[in-house]
């Protein structure tokens, strides 16, 4: 644990230190985030958050030598995913060269490193659900998009995708008993993106403020749900530590926001990627609330959320029952998401009439 604690130092100082750098940097190549229709900054805002976070992992990987296929695997497909956030910051990337890459990146942690959902758990009732590799590998495929696109989604607001993050993390870690298992990963990842979080809400007037931008949102994604495959999973990394179901809790808000937003678009003859203010943050913002109480909100809700994953968890709740209480949890968010939806829409309607 105090390697561990000391991981975390190192990582923040380093992030923070990266950040600093980086800043004048991003300006000059255009790294940038400008205002638009959608956006509500004034200024053009560095995109170098998530580009700080891997740098900072990379250096703590390589000086302290994690080892194991896994962490080799890990690094190299999170580096190919942060390059293409990067370039999709700054060129606008299309949804299918995205896809293909997120393909990629996850097929590099399957093939190298073990990573692959074969065991869903008593989801049903009936007994475990065991896939066969040529089920597991698209499913595990498909869940990796989606997870990235639901994080990619979700971060349209300061502190917001930043702060599921730590959160998810430390559930992660209370779940795991704080074993061994993936502490460097965990709080290289805390302390890196603690920093991030410093700067994204310019908590001192003398930090200004920057966006972690595709790469940061989709590096978080694609962590995320590669650690909660080692968790869950039996690979070469160790047997499970927790239900995949109890997972589901810790990527809970920004899942349910991106399969919400999906349906309600399809529902609308609306191309279910195409960036739209439906989000449960534009929703809320739309609504007249303040950035500051949307973010608390949010935050609350998924926070909720993970301490409820922790409960089930360490109350040994059979998986088909916590897989119930999440999917009732989806109905009645995508319902009261829906409705306010429209009558936002309504109302807009009536002031253009």
């Amino acid at each position: 644990m105090e390697k561990a604690l000391l991981t975390a130092i190192f990582a923040f100082a380093l992030s923070f230190a990266l950040i600093k750098i980086m800043k004048p940097i991003s300006r000059r190549i255009g790294l940038v985030d400008k205002p638009d229709a959608r956006k509500r900054h004034e200024h053009a805002v560095p995109l170098i958050g998530g580009l700080a976070i891997y740098c900072t992992l990379l250096i703590i990987g390589l000086a302290f030598a994690w080892e194991g296929h896994g962490a080799r695997s890990y690094l190299i497909a999170a580096g190919f995913i942060t390059i293409i956030g990067v370039l999709d910051d700054r060129l606008d990337l299309s949804v299918g060269l995205r896809v293909l890459s997120t393909f990629a990146a996850t097929g590099v942690t399957m093939y190298f490193g073990g990573a692959i959902f074969t065991n869903l758990g008593n989801l049903l009732g009936f007994g475990d659900i065991v896939m066969p590799l040529y089920i597991a590998v698209p499913f595990t495929l498909i869940a990796c998009f989606g997870i990235i696109n639901s994080m990619n989604m979700i971060d349209g607001l300061d502190g917001l995708s930043s702060g599921i993050a730590m959160m998810a993390y430390s559930s992660i870690l209370i779940t795991l008993d704080f074993s061994p298992h993936m502490l460097l990963l965990l709080f290289t990842l805390m302390g890196a993106t603690l920093a991030f979080i410093l700067f994204n809400l310019q908590v001192s007037v003398r930090m200004q403020k920057v966006f972690m931008g595709d790469a940061g949102s989709m590096l978080i994604g694609f962590s995320l749900i590669i650690i909660l495959c080692y968790a869950t999973q039996t690979t070469a990394a160790g047997s499970p530590r927790f239900d995949p179901v109890t997972g589901l809790y810790f990527v809970g808000l920004p899942l349910i926001d991106m399969v919400s937003t999906v349906l309600c678009r399809v529902q609308k003859g609306k191309n279910p990627f195409k960036a739209d203010r439906t989000h449960a943050h534009h929703i809320l913002l739309d609504l007249g609330l303040s950035p500051k109480r949307v973010l608390f909100i949010l935050l609350s809700v998924a926070g909720l959320i993970n301490v409820m994953g922790i409960v089930l968890h360490y109350l040994d709740i059979p998986a088909w029952l916590q897989f119930g209480l999440f999917l009732l949890l989806f109905t009645f968010y995508f319902h009261g998401a829906k409705r306010r939806s429209r009558q936002i829409g309504l109302l807009e309607s009536s002031a253009s009439n």
